[in-house]
């Protein structure tokens, strides 16, 4: 695990990139999150430690904007460790994404499921808060039920979303070019 000054940089670009995904999905209150593209990004780009150290800063420094990220922080663990972990969600076909994502959302739908239904009531600052809210009031189930059925849903939403955007741009050959870099600068 070799840390250099470009891997840091897209590391933090990474962290920006959701930052600026969570802080959109907030403040439009979308059902999906919009929190993990660079978790992701990270991950795919050089594994799983450092999808998970995207996750763990993240989580923290996205508390600026929303105080109750940093309580989700096992999830973004989830998500970065299986980005970098599972090589087959980086392949270009988008087909097989469709049932692959699961292999990401369902484990991390249970994570956000419990933090939301015992941590905070199941009223968290998501958008996906509201339809919970409603499924709340008019169906008869237990408040962790209800929620981790909306969770893996937009948790599959929002993993399909970001890993197939990320996919896109990790497989360009641009992109490729600035990861390979340090290759040859290692065997020169």
């Amino acid at each position: 695990m070799k840390v250099n000054s470009r891997k840091i940089t897209i590391l933090a670009m990474c962290i920006a990139i959701n930052l600026v995904g969570s802080w959109i999905a907030l403040i439009l209150k979308l059902p999906v999150y919009l929190d993990s593209i660079g978790t992701i990004m990270a991950g795919f780009a050089f594994g799983p430690i450092f999808g998970l150290i995207t996750g763990v800063l993240t989580a923290f420094v996205n508390t600026i904007g929303d105080p109750i990220a940093l309580y989700f922080m096992p999830t973004q663990l989830i998500v970065g460790f299986i980005a970098g972990y599972v090589k087959s969600l980086k392949e270009k076909n988008s087909y097989k994404k469709l049932y692959r994502t699961l292999i990401m959302s369902v484990p991390a739908a249970i994570s956000s499921a419990f933090i939301a239904t015992y941590l905070f009531g199941t009223v968290t600052t998501a958008g996906s808060s509201y339809i919970v809210q409603f499924l709340r009031a008019i169906l008869d189930l237990s408040d962790f039920v209800i929620v981790f059925i909306i969770q893996l849903i937009t948790d599959y939403a929002d993993k399909l979303i970001s890993i197939l955007l990320v996919s896109k741009v990790y497989n360009m050959a641009a992109f490729r070019k600035v990861l390979e870099r340090d290759r040859y600068r290692l065997i020169k």
